[in-house]
């Protein structure tokens, strides 16, 4: 276990933080209209709140939490750009989210994003996030989905050995990740629920289902003409496909309720 978190904290002392991350921009701004957008779709509500953030990369969410809640922000590495505290309503701290540093039930919503499919023991993670949230208290979760054909795709080229297991992911132009397990709804709802949670809701992605059902847009050899024309193929259905099915979609966004 800790040879694994050792390997996640060099690997991502080198790699831009939230780098995969639909709601981090080019340069590591968030995607304000987005996050709004998304919360509005989960009836997440955020005003007066205790916003523990846990991954939080560089702190983006800080600001958009600011004046409002208390904001939290946790990693296991520390970003240089973050300090010690920036005001008296914004924290960071550097630490593990197996063993989080926070008071039981103190957290009126935790916010995961894109992080959770690279922890080691993600029931234990469940467990910690389950403990530190108030009765009634929210987890908004943001996690890559593999329940599609770039599921499909990383199983077989991580079983041929093309990729080492737990390490492909069509982000960065399939550049191999760091403990990229393999994530899907079930999975999520499985761990979650024996954690305590009972309450679950979730969308996909429009913007993604494009890459969920075809992940070879992404690769490094792809055509950029071919790209933009597959992208142009699936634009006018992308609504309807992942209202039906949210699974096409490569992330998939949760409410989870204590």
């Amino acid at each position: 276990m800790n040879k694994k978190i050792d390997r996640i904290f060099e690997f991502y002392k080198k790699e831009k933080a939230l780098v995969t991350s639909p709601f981090i921009e080019i340069g590591g701004k968030l995607n304000d209209g987005l996050l709004s957008a998304v919360f509005t779709a989960l009836g997440i509500e955020t005003r007066a709140k205790i916003v523990v953030d846990i991954g939080c990369g560089t702190g983006a969410l800080a600001r958009y939490f600011n004046h409002f809640s208390f904001y939290v922000g946790m990693d296991l590495v520390k970003h240089p750009s973050l300090s010690g505290s920036i005001d008296n309503m914004h924290v960071y701290s550097q630490g593990d989210a197996q063993q989080l540093p926070f008071a039981r039930e103190s957290a009126d919503l935790v916010v995961c994003l894109d992080s959770f499919e690279h922890y080691p023991d993600q029931l234990r993670a469940a467990k910690q996030f389950y403990d530190i949230m108030k009765k009634g208290g929210v987890l908004f979760l943001s996690v890559p989905n593999y329940a599609n054909v770039a599921g499909w795709v990383k199983k077989r080229l991580e079983k041929s050995g093309r990729y080492e297991p737990d390490s492909w992911a069509p982000f960065d132009s399939w550049k191999p990740e760091e403990l990229e397990q393999f994530v899907t709804p079930a999975l999520v709802k499985k761990v979650f629920s024996r954690a305590g949670f009972s309450r679950f809701q979730y969308i996909g992605y429009r913007a993604e289902v494009a890459v969920g059902l075809f992940p070879w847009i992404w690769h490094p050899k792809m055509p950029g003409k071919l790209e933009r024309l597959i992208r142009m193929i699936f634009k006018p259905f992308s609504g309807m496909i992942v209202n039906l099915w949210p699974d096409c979609s490569l992330h998939t966004f949760w409410k989870i309720v204590k």
